[in-house]
């Protein structure tokens, strides 16, 4: 009787094999990135919207308080961030008129106790607290001690305050506006915007490219 020959099994992957099987992993993973990436995004842009909306209540506290809205008194201070600088004096100004900790950053202002911030509140400075209870989230610090709104990406939080729309010298022609918030002030996000972190919410009025672009922005206008 004839005994068929065994077949012998092959062992392996064959290399067109191997590239669709290694194909298929590296798609795999580039839906499962993308996807965890926007989700990120996602909770990063709802932090910094809820951020926002508490900020706006804590800055009618202080107008209530002291009569106008805070000045940043170093607006163009810069902080560095992995590899770029971004611009936080409107941010440290906020953070010292929310949560009373120092004044030097809002301009004309003084009182009692540390001009500067610490980090934390004494007695002197309790009276100027108008964002109780600051959210930790909210706010950090570098190295040179400037302490500082956030946003959800953990980036300055930009602050401008409208000037005057009244001429200071009867005759003279308005001050130039730098707000879009004519009467207020801007306050806004660049979410994941990393190309115009030094732009304001008055340059879109004059660059169509950057008005497209700042889609991407949390903002108050």
């Amino acid at each position: 009787m004839k005994i068929p020959a065994l077949r012998r099994s092959r062992a392996g992957f064959t290399l067109v094999e191997l590239i669709t099987v290694v194909s298929v992993i590296v798609l795999l993973f580039a839906l499962v990135a993308g996807a965890y990436t926007y989700a990120d995004n996602s909770a990063k842009r709802n932090r910094t919207e809820v951020s926002i909306r508490v900020i706006r209540s804590a800055l009618e506290n202080y107008r209530e308080k002291f009569g106008a809205y805070p000045k940043p008194a170093n607006a163009s201070e810069q902080v560095a961030i992995a590899d770029k600088s971004y611009i936080a004096g409107g941010a440290a100004c906020l953070y010292q008129a929310l949560s009373g900790d120092g004044f030097n950053q809002i301009e004309g202002a003084d009182g009692l106790g540390n001009p500067s911030s610490d980090g934390q509140v004494d007695e002197n400075e309790a009276v100027n607290v108008t964002l109780t209870d600051m959210p930790r989230e909210l706010y950090t610090h570098n190295n040179s001690s400037l302490y500082y709104m956030v946003d959800g990406f953990g980036h300055p939080i930009r602050y401008i305050k409208a000037v005057p729309t009244q001429s200071p010298v009867p005759g003279q022609p308005p001050p130039k506006a730098t707000t879009i918030n004519l009467t207020t002030y801007d306050i806004w996000s660049f979410g994941e915007d990393t190309k115009h972190i030094t732009s304001s919410g008055i340059d879109t009025q004059n660059d169509t490219s950057l008005a497209r672009e700042s889609a991407k922005w949390i903002k108050n206008w």
